[in-house]
């Protein structure tokens, strides 16, 4: 694009060889591919005029826009040694729901809570396969977040959208998780390996997105490993809540280490809908149909 508009800009050259001077057109096999840049600009200094018209087209804008949002994706995508069976895990768009009338309340019409994506999850399990041949799905990201201390977790939570036939086969409670794998660090452990995971509270609205749901302030969390088998926060027993958990982690020791973040769900009930917005700390992860963008809490 940079090169279709240089060519239209004529520059005279000053010559060094006595009075002499030429007037040269710059056009776009004297630009290197990618040399110019954002701040060889001035601002204000390319004006319409100056672009030849059908250079820059709506595709080739879009093409630009969409290559922005899948490396936006980064190092999010499924987690192959945390997946069981088939499950499918995408970006896609929406759901969006019309308006539901009465009685009253009403629900109005909705889209995802942040763009007009979500990540929509399905996964096989009770009652509809044997048991043992239930799935299991980890979508997630095994890099940024590694070596990040979990004690620095202040915020956390998503947003879910779930459906009938998910209440009616696994219940209300029957909806995704977050997970977060660690190095707990726990004195005198021997295995210090876990997966700390949040359950949400149950939903008993489908076909509709959630409001934010706090995993700080509500629902339950549940370490798995040794040093959690057999405590409050057991993921086996009635866990615990966010706070009793970092209470455990705070041992005196170094510091639980992130290994990994992730949306998870199985090996339990079979499960079809979406999650959106999932925030850990000052960032919302935005999962669009063209990529993971990153937002500011709203």
């Amino acid at each position: 694009m940079r090169k279709a508009i240089l060519a239209c800009v004529v520059t005279a050259l000053v010559v060094g060889v006595g009075t002499a001077t030429a007037a040269k057109l710059i056009t776009s096999g004297d630009v290197k591919n990618n040399t110019l840049k954002s701040p060889d600009f001035k601002n204000g200094g390319i004006k319409k005029e100056d672009i030849k018209k059908g250079t820059i087209t709506r595709d080739r804008l879009n093409q630009q826009v969409k290559a922005q949002l899948f490396a936006a994706s980064g190092h999010w995508g499924v987690i192959d040694r945390n997946t069981i069976g088939s499950p499918s895990a995408s970006l896609r768009s929406g759901p969006a729901t019309p308006e539901i009338a009465g009685p009253p309340p009403s629900i109005p019409a909705q889209a995802p809570p942040f763009g007009t994506g979500s990540l929509n999850l399905i996964v096989s399990g009770a009652p509809t396969v044997p048991a043992g041949q239930e799935e299991k799905v980890a979508y997630g990201n095994e890099f940024d977040f590694v070596g990040d201390s979990f004690a620095d977790v202040t915020a956390v939570g998503f947003h879910l959208y779930t459906t009938p036939e998910n209440i009616s086969g696994g219940g209300t409670g029957n909806l995704p998780s977050i997970t977060f794998e660690v190095d707990p660090n726990l004195t005198g452990v021997g295995d210090n390996f876990a997966s700390l995971v949040f359950f949400p509270e149950p939903i008993l609205l489908p076909l509709v997105w959630s409001d934010y749901i706090d995993a700080t302030t509500t629902g339950l969390w549940g370490g798995t490993g040794d040093g959690f088998t057999g405590t409050p926060c057991d993921i086996d027993g009635a866990r615990c809540t966010f706070a009793e958990l970092q209470d455990q982690l705070d041992d005196g020791g170094d510091p639980p280490l992130i290994g990994s973040v992730a949306i998870t769900k199985g090996r339990d009930n079979s499960f079809q809908g979406a999650v959106d917005g999932l925030r850990i700390n000052d960032t919302v992860y935005d999962f669009e149909e063209t990529g993971v963008l990153e937002r500011t809490p709203q």
